[in-house]
């Protein structure tokens, strides 16, 4: 009886070994975590006490667990989390699919699971403001950290002649909207209403700007790549 129970103990052992290497009797989103990459874009996505957080963040937990699929996140830079997802190093990112480390390495979402929406806000008027060229000699309020797809580079040429008064908070580039330290905000909106609070301000005024489409990417390299990216969908078509 001894032997028998012995024997039944390492074929249970065994198939669990196998399990885990091979995927085996379990999901391979059980046998190999997935690890999500972000950068730090507060709200959208941020790190809170070594915790991943933000909006997008919450999405994804949302949608992981519909579709039974364990994860780990990390917060990188820009261009390491991008050359990361090409190489396997990071197996899903949120956001734009129209990065150069993507192309031919990625597999991406057939429609976009959110949108991150960039205006420019004044006080009484909306600003006029379409393109880069318009901030020429304007005095710009931008928050520390934030490349605006790629607007704070042109702010921060000498020859284009803006001004930039620095903030650390959205809630410190509001008040220094309404106090009148420049015309023009350059602001997503989740952060300004997160600023509003829930306040009506009928001051304000905003010009659309910019529409940033956010997609699952799933790098070519993750287990299961196809597989991952249908189920993430799935998971994302249930909890939205």
């Amino acid at each position: 009886m001894i032997g028998t129970v012995l024997r039944g103990a390492r074929r249970a052992l065994a198939a669990g070994v196998f399990g885990v290497v091979f995927g085996f009797g379990i999901s391979g989103a059980a046998a190999q975590a997935v690890k999500l990459g972000y950068v730090e874009f507060p709200p959208y996505t941020r790190t809170d006490g070594g915790t991943a957080k933000g909006s997008l963040v919450e999405a994804f937990d949302k949608a992981a667990k519909a579709a039974g699929i364990a994860y780990t996140a990390e917060s990188a830079p820009a261009r390491r989390l991008f050359s990361g997802i090409a190489d396997g190093e990071f197996h899903v990112f949120l956001g734009i699919k129209s990065v150069k480390e993507f192309e031919g390495t990625t597999l991406v979402s057939a429609a976009p699971i959110a949108r991150i929406e960039l205006n420019a806000y004044g006080v009484g008027d909306a600003p006029a403001v379409k393109a880069k060229e318009d901030l020429s000699g304007k005095a710009v309020i931008a928050l520390n950290g934030y490349s605006y797809g790629g607007w704070r580079a042109w702010m921060d040429d000498p020859t284009n002649k803006v001004q930039i008064v620095e903030a650390r908070t959205a809630d410190q580039a509001l008040q220094l909207l309404q106090a009148g330290r420049a015309p023009v905000l350059l602001q997503y909106s989740l952060p300004m209403q997160q600023a509003l609070g829930g306040k009506a301000a009928p001051e304000l005024k905003a010009a659309p700007v910019q529409a940033l489409d956010v997609y699952v990417v799933v790098s070519k390299k993750a287990p299961d790549a196809e597989a991952l990216l249908a189920r993430l969908e799935s998971g994302f078509k249930a909890t939205q």
